[in-house]
């Protein structure tokens, strides 16, 4: 029960901090700090780390030049204080992972636990640094101009951004590695695994959202939205599937990053 206690009071502390610099809603607060007290059961101090690493990065990035970014309030289904979902959509992933480790001892199952926050951190970073670039992005798929803050969109300065965001999430995961594993040769390529399919899933999140997220037109405002509700009164579906949401996206391709990172550690270490 110490290892509850802790990761409870934990977890509680950064969620309410969290929730009063209105990074979390209230059911955002209560997710976090259920996400967070059973990582650090399942997991510890060093679980704990790599996923406290990508909270408080990508909460600072959210707030960074937040002013800049309200014009996208119009755009984006939701704000800057993530609900449940969004906890969920970005860290369920890494405590089904965690509590593999925890039942099996297996290092490929810390590998996919720190890619599925090293994506979720390329994805943020991408998000928050590259909306503010000057140039506005391109489909990732067709390579037709985007308006700032669609899904599918990409640039120069928001690729860059979301390559650091899963190198931050690999350095963490080389430490981590070498606590948990202080022998272990492989450390470096361990990280750098990390790293990359935490940068292709940024990518593949990009790709889901041009393809399969849904888009809808609000007549009132005259403008593409993310929203499938204006003022109570619902928007015109225009692209994507209407069940698939940004949330939908995350998840998936968190889910798919981490599936690849399990493949290719078999390929590298074991065959």
């Amino acid at each position: 029960m110490l290892e509850f206690s802790i990761g409870f009071i934990l977890s509680f502390i950064i969620a309410f901090l969290a929730y009063k610099k209105n990074s979390l809603n209230k059911s955002g607060f209560i997710a976090a700090t259920f996400l967070g007290t059973l990582i650090y059961y399942f997991g510890g101090f060093y679980f704990s780390f790599i996923m406290i690493s990508f909270f408080l990065s990508s909460s600072i990035l959210t707030k960074f030049k937040n002013p800049n970014k309200k014009s996208l309030d119009n755009i984006n289904a939701k704000g800057a204080n993530r609900d449940f979902i969004q906890v969920f959509a970005n860290g369920s992933v890494g405590l089904i992972f965690v509590f593999l480790y925890y039942t099996y001892k297996n290092p490929v199952f810390l590998l996919a636990y720190a890619t599925s926050f090293a994506e979720a951190n390329a994805d943020t970073w991408a998000s928050e640094i590259g909306v503010l670039s000057k140039k506005d992005p391109i489909s990732i798929l067709t390579g037709k101009p985007l308006k700032k803050g669609m899904s599918g969109g990409v640039s120069f300065l928001g690729t860059l951004s979301s390559f650091l965001g899963s190198t931050f999430i690999g350095v963490i995961l080389f430490f981590t590695y070498y606590r948990l594993y202080p022998l272990a040769e492989n450390k470096i390529l361990y990280s750098i695994l990390c790293v990359f399919i935490g940068f292709i899933g940024c990518l593949i999140d990009s790709i889901l959202g041009a393809s399969m997220q849904a888009q809808y037109y609000c007549e009132e405002l005259d403008t593409i939205t993310e929203k499938s509700y204006y003022k109570n009164k619902p928007n015109k579906l225009i692209k994507g599937i209407a069940i698939i949401n940004n949330d939908t996206v995350n998840i998936l391709s968190n889910i798919i990053a981490s599936l690849i990172a399990i493949a290719l550690y078999n390929i590298i270490f074991l065959l």
